[in-house]
């Protein structure tokens, strides 16, 4: 469509004439008129209040709205960009994957969930750059200027989302990560702005709740809605709390005693174990299941325990190969069934959960283990796993 026509069908959609959004403007009702027939175009200073009195972004009246993206090729890129991460050192790892997306958004200017990796991306590498932060790697020292360059990058692109966006599904990616940006970089005024914006549990009024009486339970059709919905929201809240108790477990293992971090990581893993005897919540608690056991391995490392960090670490070994081959019976039904009865999130987890990609990721956690620990103490673990 053109930039005429657009303006006159978000003008239409407003049930506005063409008189009132000139007043608005404080322009003639002939100029608008000419910028819908085409026989004319707004000044460029004109183009945001023009967006503003529309209610759309500046993208959405030039025609580049949230459909324009390809979805299927960000997912691609994500992937690729979380492998990058995933491979080698964490903070070369992390550097290539925002290095790689930067690259990608430059590329595809309008795809908003790129633009959501990015910023991601960078503030996974803030932890790397603090210097304060446990896992402080001294991540381009030597180059300032690039790094304060990538968290302008990053705040400019979370701020495109946030203000242009019609998902808030990425708004709320991005405010959640530059939380994380300004925490590691200790600009705390900053980061309490994103984290004021998030949605809260506090509250205990999610739409979560409320969706599945929205299906018609009387036909098999609206049972069939019910269900899934009802399976949907345990995914989320399991999820939500399954990332409190990584969070907790990853914190704790830098500050506490051994015997808190066990108490406080076998709990954890007891809730995750009971969420996954229903095959529905399996993919959506392996990941932090894995992390919340790395961390536990770490704790047993940084205190001495190689031959009980050995006994942890073999016990996770056999929950990701039972998972393995969880995934590889569940996705030979396909795509279109894994969908209808797992959801299309778990899909994605699954699909991709091969032999050849978890041994990749538990190569990535030996390096971080081994980054964390004495040396001594984990060649003493190395032989015995």
């Amino acid at each position: 469509m053109s930039l005429g026509n657009n303006i006159k069908k978000y003008r239409h959609d407003l049930g506005m004439t063409q008189e009132e959004l000139a007043g608005i403007l404080c322009i003639t009702s002939q100029a608008v008129s000419r910028w819908e027939s085409g026989a004319g175009l707004p000044d460029i200073t004109q183009i945001v209040p023009l967006a503003k009195a529309l209610n759309v972004s500046t993208d959405a009246l030039f025609g580049f709205g949230q459909e324009s993206y390809d979805r299927e090729f960000a997912a691609k890129v994500i992937f690729e960009a979380n492998t990058l991460k995933d491979s080698g050192d964490p903070a070369e790892g992390a550097l290539a994957a925002a290095e790689f997306l930067d690259q990608k958004c430059e590329e595809n200017i309008f795809n908003y969930r790129i633009m959501t990796g990015y910023v991601q991306a960078v503030a996974h590498m803030s932890r790397f750059v603090n210097s304060e932060n446990v896992y402080f790697k001294g991540l381009l020292e030597d180059d300032k200027k690039k790094w304060q360059h990538m968290v302008k990058s990053a705040e400019n692109r979370a701020m495109q989302v946030i203000r242009y966006s019609d998902e808030k599904d990425l708004s709320d990616c991005c405010h959640y990560a530059l939380g994380w940006l300004y925490w590691h970089t200790a600009d705390y005024e900053k980061g309490r702005a994103h984290i004021d914006a998030l949605p809260s549990i506090r509250s205990n009024m999610f739409q979560e709740t409320l969706l599945p009486y929205y299906f018609a339970s009387t036909s098999d059709s609206g049972m069939d809605g019910w269900l899934a919905q009802v399976r949907d929201n345990y995914q989320n809240f399991i999820r939500a709390l399954n990332k409190q108790i990584v969070y907790s477990a990853e914190s704790m293992m830098w500050t506490r005693p051994l015997d808190e971090v066990e108490a406080n990581c076998r709990w954890g893993l007891s809730i995750m174990d009971t969420f996954t005897e229903n095959g529905k919540m399996r993919a959506y608690c392996q990941g932090f299941y894995r992390d919340t056991s790395k961390f536990l391995i770490a704790a047993y490392l940084r205190s001495g325990e190689p031959g009980k960090a050995a006994a942890e670490w073999e016990r996770l070994c056999g929950k990701i190969e039972e998972y393995t081959v969880f995934c590889k019976e569940v996705c030979s039904a396909g795509k279109e069934n894994v969908i209808k009865d797992y959801g299309e999130h778990a899909w994605d987890n699954m699909v991709k959960y091969t032999e050849e990609w978890i041994e990749g990721k538990k190569q990535f956690m030996l390096g971080q283990l081994k980054s964390w620990s004495d040396g001594d103490v984990f060649a003493e673990f190395e032989k015995m796993i």
